[in-house]
């Protein structure tokens, strides 16, 4: 049994996501994770709930269930009444002695039975890493249920739901809990909501933007972002899995600022392509924006606001093809080919997120500066030895393609343009994408080349294949 004179440990990992951003927000929120007893925690449960009740937040409903005491409207106007509601039900959890084992943490006994009202990440779909819906009572121990009350102050709106992320890595954890604790603070001096709020309308771009902030504080690790909506019908869980490897790609390419002018070169090939798949709408014309200044109506451009003003976050208020790509893992080879980016950022990318073999990214470059051979003139050279390239359509033809380019080769030259093993073990590998080696053989050859006065290569492409 647990009595008020024996110690409340929040010390260790718990395994529940939710439960664990709750514990982490609690010990940010308290500046301490050990108690003397359970009337030392409740101080600090008496000072959240009546935060919560006080300075209410319409997305608490978000998390905890419009039927908790936070949210639920029977008391009305009755903000006091509310108030002692809420203490009341946490008092009679704490009371409890329950036996079994947590759902969360797995510890045996002293348990409280906790209804779907204040365990958030509930839901419905077809994620079965949590739990039902329709599941509506939950054994769980005192130190996960006094967890899950702190939980909202450690998320961010995002899109009008609620996120969150968790790492491998303790310190981004503690990064991450320390930043909303402080802006939640901040916010209840200000007097606004409560609860953080992003500012970012698009998962995807919110993800972009915190793996960015990491690693420009040297911070990485595998992360994952939930995003979560607890209404009590159609509740939704998105979870997006961000690797190392994708931080430590940002970190070698992506300085986090632009420069006085648009970026042009190599060092910031990646800002100038999140620039250029941000300025335009979907309608292919650049943003602007209107702003009253002494009272005139002024037309800022999307250049100016992010360059000139070097505001650049807000690169990631619109949605972005190719960061939605390169957060969803998909490949983004087809935009540095779009693009004609330097061999440099797509040797980078090959290796820290692709994992291709330094060998292989070695043979297909070779191949592609073997083929200089003929080129006298670009216009020339796009015809006959790149745009074939390019119109290939199946693995069958690019192989056919590739046989066609070596028998011309040894034409005027007594090596061969590549080797039988090259062919099978680096060109064209079992279980690789044929389709990417294309890619990455025409990013090889267009760096050579002078293409200003031919059409653009490849305009009616879909963006994200």
């Amino acid at each position: 049994m647990v009595k008020n004179s024996i110690k409340i440990d929040f010390s260790q990992s718990i395994g529940d996501p939710m439960v664990e951003i709750g514990r982490l927000g609690l010990i940010e929120f308290c500046k301490k994770e050990k108690f003397e007893n359970i009337e030392e925690l409740k101080i600090y449960i008496e000072k959240l709930f009546n935060i919560y009740t006080f300075r209410t937040s319409g997305r608490i409903g978000q998390v905890f269930s419009s039927n908790s005491k936070f949210t639920h409207n029977s008391t009305g106007k009755d903000l006091n009444e509310r108030l002692r509601q809420a203490l009341e039900q946490y008092n009679s959890l704490i009371k409890e002695f329950c036996n079994g084992y947590c759902i969360t943490c797995g510890k045996r006994n002293n348990l409280c039975s906790v209804s779907k009202t204040i365990f958030p990440l509930t839901t419905g779909n077809s994620n079965t890493n949590f739990t039902s819906n329709f599941s509506n009572r939950f054994l769980m121990c005192k130190v996960c249920m006094s967890s899950l009350f702190f939980a909202p102050i450690n998320m961010q709106k995002i899109a009008g739901r609620m996120g969150f992320m968790i790492s491998n890595n303790p310190e981004i954890n503690e990064f991450w809990t320390r930043e909303n604790i402080y802006q939640f603070n901040a916010n209840i001096v200000k007097g606004v909501d409560s609860l953080v709020d992003s500012k970012t309308n698009v998962f995807e771009n919110f993800i972009y933007g915190v793996i960015e902030e990491l690693q420009e504080e040297k911070l990485f690790g595998d992360i994952t972002f939930y995003l979560i909506s607890n209404v009590d019908k159609g509740s939704e869980i998105t979870l997006v899995h961000i690797v190392e490897n994708q931080m430590r790609f940002l970190h070698r390419v992506a300085p986090k600022f632009f420069k006085d002018e648009l970026p042009t070169k190599q060092k910031d090939e990646w800002n100038y392509l999140i620039y250029k798949y941000s300025a335009k709408d979907s309608s292919g014309k650049f943003r602007i924006r209107k702003e009253s200044i002494d009272g005139k109506s002024k037309t800022i451009k999307f250049k100016e606001e992010i360059i000139d003003n070097k505001n650049y976050k807000s690169t990631i208020k619109y949605f972005n093809p190719l960061i939605s790509s390169f957060i969803q893992g998909k490949s983004i080879l087809g935009f540095f080919k779009r693009n004609r980016c330097s061999w440099n950022l797509t040797k980078i990318y090959l290796k820290e997120i692709k994992g291709m073999r330094k060998e292989r990214v070695n043979v297909l470059k070779k191949v592609a500066d073997n083929l200089q051979l003929f080129n006298e003139d670009d216009a020339t050279f796009y015809k006959k030895i790149i745009r074939p390239i390019e119109m290939t359509k199946s693995q069958t033809e690019f192989r056919e393609n590739l046989r066609i380019l070596m028998r011309k080769f040894m034409s005027k030259s007594d090596k061969p343009l590549f080797t039988v093993d090259e062919m099978v073990v680096y060109i064209l590998p079992s279980g690789e994408s044929w389709y990417e080696t294309k890619d990455i053989l025409l990013i090889a050859l267009y760096e050579k080349m002078n293409l200003k006065e031919i059409e653009k290569i490849d305009e009616g492409e879909d963006e994200n294949e």
